[in-house]
């Protein structure tokens, strides 16, 4: 039986018996099967609007399979390989680096008692460097200490003069422990010993006389102690001080080496300066001189304000001046910077340490 329908409710497989109604000057005679969806938008192109259809016939039309090509399977995701893991093994796959995981979060209480323990930490140290820097005469006296050098005290005087010294202090001096004889003996023996090297030094500063100084143990020790604002009264036969008797040959000798300088000339007084001002260099020399000069290595070099004290080392040997180097070449003068030679009567200089 037939059955008229609207070209909209045309579906692939039924059978179209014939057109009812169109709407254009062609004359479309359409029947037959309708095997796909294009073929009804073409229809409905063309100008149908009404055909008769025959719904016995009505079939089902496979649809038609078209394999996908790799970029198309590449483009739908086909080949992503994630849904092949399984993502409760590890957070890494369904976790953000910036999202930590349900165990991971810290708890109320770690994270409320980390904030307290920090500002009860830094109210602490605020309040002791505070307390610190309003109290530094308390701490800064034994800091010092700490880092100060030991300096000896000062040796008291072992007994006072009987006509000075008040019955109080006598009497105090009773009760306190006797220190050891020997051991104040070695102490006064080093101090004056000390007090003795400083004023050997003292005189050998000052002028002296033709004939040899030597230094009163006694007196020395009566000087020392009252330019020290200090009397030690001692046993005449321990007042004596022991001068080593190497500390008294060093003395007779830095006098006889005074003595000495005083007599002889002022060496520097007498010392002959030759001054060479426009001398030429080396390599300003002539062609034909330098083609003639010898090889010469100069590595040490001394100058001294006394020309007796000047040398030079070249080529190996310890020369002054006036020495030759060669037959040809000799040694003029030895100056701070340079040294002036002299070549078959042809003066000229050299830097100090080069070689030619």
């Amino acid at each position: 039986m037939s059955e008229r329908i609207a070209i909209s409710e045309l579906r692939p497989g039924m059978v179209i018996e014939h057109i009812t109604r169109q709407n254009g000057p062609v004359k479309i005679r359409k029947s037959g099967l309708v095997s796909s969806s294009a073929m009804v938008q073409g229809l409905a192109e063309m100008g149908v609007q009404e055909v008769e259809i025959d719904p016995e016939q009505t079939v089902e039309i496979a649809v038609n399979v078209r394999p996908k090509t790799q970029t198309q399977a590449l483009l739908r995701g086909h080949h992503d390989t994630s849904a092949s893991f399984d993502r409760s093994l590890s957070d890494q796959f369904n976790r953000s680096l910036f999202l930590p995981t349900v165990q991971g979060l810290p708890s109320v209480w770690k994270v409320y008692a980390r904030q307290y323990l920090v500002v009860a930490i830094l109210i602490a140290g605020g309040v002791g460097i505070g307390y610190t820097a309003a109290t530094p005469q308390n701490w800064w006296p034994g800091l010092v200490s700490v880092f100060e050098p030991h300096r000896p005290a000062p040796l008291a005087a072992a007994t006072a003069p009987k006509q000075h010294t008040p019955v109080a202090e006598t009497v105090t001096a009773r009760h306190k422990p006797a220190i050891p004889q020997d051991d104040l003996a070695s102490q006064q023996d080093e101090v004056a010993q000390v007090k003795a090297e400083e004023q050997l030094a003292r005189m050998a500063r000052e002028p002296v006389s033709s004939q040899p100084v030597y230094a009163e143990p006694q007196q020395v020790q009566r000087e020392s102690s009252v330019s020290e604002g200090q009397i030690i009264n001692r046993q005449p036969e321990e007042g004596a001080v022991k001068v080593s008797p190497e500390l008294m040959a060093r003395f007779n000798e830095a006098v006889a080496e005074l003595e000495k300088a005083e007599q002889d000339p002022d060496p520097i007084r007498n010392t002959r300066v030759n001054v060479y001002e426009d001398v030429p260099r080396v390599d300003q020399l002539p062609v034909n001189t330098l083609t003639r000069l010898p090889s010469m290595s100069f590595s040490a070099h001394m100058y001294a304000s006394r020309s007796a004290d000047r040398w030079v080392r070249v080529n190996g040997n310890q020369l002054g001046e006036g020495d030759w180097i060669t037959k040809e070449v000799q040694i003029v003068n030895i100056e701070a910077q340079r040294v002036i030679l002299s070549f078959h009567g042809e003066i000229f200089s050299m830097a100090a340490l080069t070689d030619w």
